[in-house]
């Protein structure tokens, strides 16, 4: 069972595909697989393909017809053995040989089920300029509105196996629902690592995901009703009231009626530990006064810092 496992979704990717193929033969650290899952292409991507695996011994190619490119990198996850999988646009390329010998030490070490780290963006999207790095250490409350670029992400083979494949209904950003599945449930992290430069020329550049985003507000309020509990996802509890408006300045007012009273639902689930957590500091013993403690002078604060 190798390491990583490369799994790389191809149509008519010829014009482009050499060069992705070509920083994987130059990697350094070689305990890895290719999975090229193609759609039945009809340009030079195969031959391409074929001759890389003279020096990708454990290269395989599927050529078939999918339904887009999701189902392809499904085909691929599943046609996959590594441990951990990372998923990369034919058009893009590894960042530098010692990538792979990089990343390969937190993939062996950490507890982490998903590790990301950044891309060198090859053109403009956006606001991000060509040639600047994306997207740096993101929270959860910052994933809600802001997607981790997927040819940045190592995923650990369990995660499939525990949360499902990329679920074909997003046609755009299923990347993105599976990075939220994984990343309320399971612990994830960042690492100081360019791991692609990134082209930018993929579905998800050219317009939005209109399944996806009417998901959303209740894809959130699942998420927060099932994993109550934690504390860590409290303050994520106040988008609700965010949905709720929205539903009701848009007239949808049973949705906003369920938004609201989920809400008020987990206010009430925290409401035991918010007034324990009281009587604990009512109760607690008063520290008594060490006349020998420094006094922390107005004039010794420095400068205000701003919040």
């Amino acid at each position: 069972m190798p390491l990583i496992s490369v799994v790389v979704p191809t149509m008519n990717s010829g014009a482009t595909f050499g060069e992705l193929l070509a920083s994987l033969v130059a990697q350094t650290f070689r305990d890895f697989e290719v999975v090229v899952s193609d759609g039945g292409s009809q340009d030079a991507t195969l031959t391409l393909a074929r001759q890389a695996a003279a020096s990708l011994p454990r290269l395989s190619i599927d050529s078939r017809p999918d339904d887009g490119i999701y189902d392809a990198i499904n085909r691929g996850v599943k046609a996959s053995s590594g441990r951990w999988i990372i998923i990369l646009g034919s058009d893009d390329r590894l960042h530098e040989p010692e990538t792979f010998q990089r990343a390969s030490e937190p993939l062996l070490c950490s507890s982490a089920d998903m590790i990301y780290g950044d891309v060198r963006m090859m053109a403009r999207l956006g606001d991000v300029e060509a040639g600047s790095r994306y997207t740096g250490c993101l929270t959860l409350s910052e994933l809600l509105t802001k997607n981790i670029c997927q040819q940045a992400i190592f995923y650990r083979r369990a995660l499939f196996e525990a949360y499902g494949l990329f679920d074909l209904r997003y046609r755009v950003w299923a990347d993105w629902d599976l990075n939220l599945r994984v990343a309320f449930r399971r612990p994830t992290e960042w690492i100081d690592l360019v791991v692609t430069d990134y082209a930018a020329t993929g579905m998800s550049t050219r317009g939005g995901d209109a399944v996806f985003e009417a998901d959303a507000p209740e894809r959130l309020r699942r998420e927060l009703l099932s994993l109550s509990a934690q504390r860590q996802l409290w303050p994520l509890q106040r988008q609700l009231l965010r949905h709720a408006r929205f539903f009701w300045r848009r007239g949808r007012l049973r949705d906003a009626a369920l938004h609201f009273g989920t809400y008020l639902t987990l206010c009430a689930h925290r409401l035991p530990s918010l007034l324990g957590r009281r009587d604990q500091l009512a109760h607690a013993p008063v520290e008594p006064c060490n006349e020998q403690r420094a006094v922390l002078l107005p004039s010794d604060t420095g400068p205000p810092t701003r919040p």
